[in-house]
């Protein structure tokens, strides 16, 4: 499907949200959004940091909005997108550490390599907060085509790690309009005194789990 189109049917679905009440909207509710960013400050990031914005959440930036109030407690706009709680250490230069077949989990790495975590803050911008250190981040640098340009949950407060965000229908890695979708279409289902976490479809590709212990 054209991104201008897929961008047009989500942003209609963000319309309807204004349908709903929750008890648990995290930032301002319904959404609010951000003027477009122009292309010129865009190229000028991507020329400073040596990368290319995937093409869905570029055309989302500077055609719709750079930022805005939801999901959760708001979309990060561009110039926001280091600004989280291990901003300090990130190099979006540098190549994202992860693949989607080979995700980073906490729970199997050794003493030093836990030690080392500080490294594996590059390659990525964060999109938003969920609260309590658990962030959706988006990969803008990467070798591997499968994982450039796919949106990860990234959690070290709680000692879990990143995972690519996997759509529980097509078992398939999700795309910067896949998450925003997503968003819209889980939160207009919910009950008003629920909530969701992009936690629960965070994990492994099909075929990819490791053997257990």
């Amino acid at each position: 499907m054209d991104i201008s189109v897929r961008i047009k049917r989500i942003m209609d679905k963000m319309d309807k949200l204004a349908e709903k009440d929750p008890e648990y909207p995290c930032g301002e509710f319904p959404p609010e959004w951000n003027k477009p960013i122009k292309e010129e400050k865009v190229s000028k990031f991507e020329e400073k940091y040596g990368i290319k914005l995937p093409e869905d959440y570029r055309r989302f930036i500077t055609t719709v909005a750079d930022g805005g109030s939801q999901p959760f407690y708001g979309f990060y706009s561009l110039s926001e997108s280091r600004r989280a709680d291990y901003s300090d250490n990130m190099d979006i230069s540098g190549k994202f550490p992860c693949t989607v077949k080979k995700p980073l989990d906490i729970y199997r790495l050794s003493d030093e390599e836990y030690e080392g975590l500080e490294d594996h803050h590059s390659g990525f911008l964060f999109l938003c907060h969920e609260g309590c250190g658990m962030y959706s981040i988006l990969v803008v640098n990467s070798d591997d085509k499968d994982t450039y340009g796919t949106v990860w949950y990234y959690d070290f407060a709680n000692d879990a790690g990143m995972f690519p965000l996997i759509n529980p229908d097509t078992k398939k890695t999700m795309d910067f309009l896949d998450w925003l979708e997503y968003y819209a279409d889980k939160t207009y289902g919910l009950e008003n005194d629920d909530f969701f976490s992009y936690g629960e479809i965070a994990g492994y590709l099909p075929g990819t789990e490791p053997e257990q212990d």
